[in-house]
This record gives C-alpha cells, sequence and structure tokens, in this order.
C-alpha cells in the first residue's frame, strides 16, 4: 500500500477530531492589567488523566527532518493532552489518525501551521513526533507526568509505503 500525504492548512474546523488549534486569529479576548493586554482565554484544555497525572511544561528543540518524509510510525498519549507550541514563530507539520486501538493508514492527515499556530492533541490521537521545517527548532510543549505509562507507538510494515511530501 502506498500512500502520499500532502499538507492542509491548519484550521480549527479541520483539526477539530484531533485536538485543538492554539492560535488568536478569530479569536474571542478580553482585556486585562488595566486594559494593556488582550486575554485569549482557555484556548486548549490540558488532559491529565488518572489521579497521579500532572500538567507540566518543556522545551523540545528539534532537529529538521528531510523531504520527502516516510512516516514509519505513530504514537499516542492514552491519558493526557499533549501541545505543541512553536517558539520561534517559524511553521512546521502535524501528521494525525483517529482515536482508536488501530490505524486505518487511509485516515492519516498532514497539516501546516503557519508558524503563529500550535496544536494540543487530545490524549488518544494519534500523531507522528514532533516534525520541524527547519534545521532546528523549538518548541513549548505542555503535556502530562505521572506514573502510568502515556505513550503507545505503532509502526507500519516495511512494505506499507506512507510518504510526507510537504508543498514547498
Amino acid at each position: 500500500m502506498n500512500i502520499l500525504l500532502k499538507p492542509e492548512p491548519l484550521t480549527p474546523a479541520a483539526f477539530a477530531e484531533f485536538g485543538d488549534v492554539i492560535d488568536t486569529d478569530d479569536r474571542e479576548f478580553f482585556m486585562i492589567n488595566n486594559g494593556s493586554t488582550r486575554r485569549y482565554h482557555r484556548l486548549a484544555e490540558v488532559e491529565t488523566g488518572p489521579s497521579d497525572g500532572q500538567a507540566i511544561i518543556s522545551i523540545f528543540r528539534a532537529q529538521g527532518l528531510e523531504m520527502p518524509l516516510r512516516i514509519r510510525m505513530l504514537e499516542r498519549h492514552p491519558h493526557g493532552s499533549q501541545a505543541f507550541i512553536p517558539l520561534l514563530g517559524r511553521p512546521f507539520l502535524v501528521v494525525v489518525a483517529p482515536k482508536g486501538d488501530e490505524i486505518n493508514p487511509e485516515d492519516i492527515r498532514a497539516f501546516i501551521t503557519h508558524g503563529r499556530q500550535g496544536v494540543n492533541y487530545h490524549s488518544g490521537v494519534w500523531h507522528h513526533p514532533v516534525i520541524a521545517l527547519f534545521p532546528e527548532d523549538d518548541f513549548l510543549i505542555v503535556d502530562r507526568a505521572g506514573e502510568l505509562h502515556n505513550c503507545d507507538e505503532h509502526f507500519f510494515p516495511d512494505d506499507m509505503l506512507i510518504t510526507l511530501e510537504p508543498n514547498r
């Protein structure tokens, strides 16, 4: 089986099945700090799952990957969400598949951000690890820490060719 993924623009409607788009475009806000600051409130919710879970913040420094990229695996976090927010304002790629115990390769979708958008994968959503488009890029990560195992990986068979080819 051969599947060619072409990234589509990241929009809240297109991404709703997989999580939240963290962005201020067309979002409501209210003023705080004596009117000097817009607060775009509750753009995403941090899911921490069972009682031992807690929200944590990390920075990932990702290396750019060679394109076109062969998608060999996807991962999911069954007990918590995971948010990626670009710190350097650069576009990045997102590859996702719906929640479930199995992955139908024909349901895999790819998105490209415009550089000011982050994503929050809901718990259980299959996704590729971060895909930077530059030699090095930094991301603020908000996810879950706890004792429970919270990362499942699914590797595709060697005879399955899933290729991500960005429109660059």
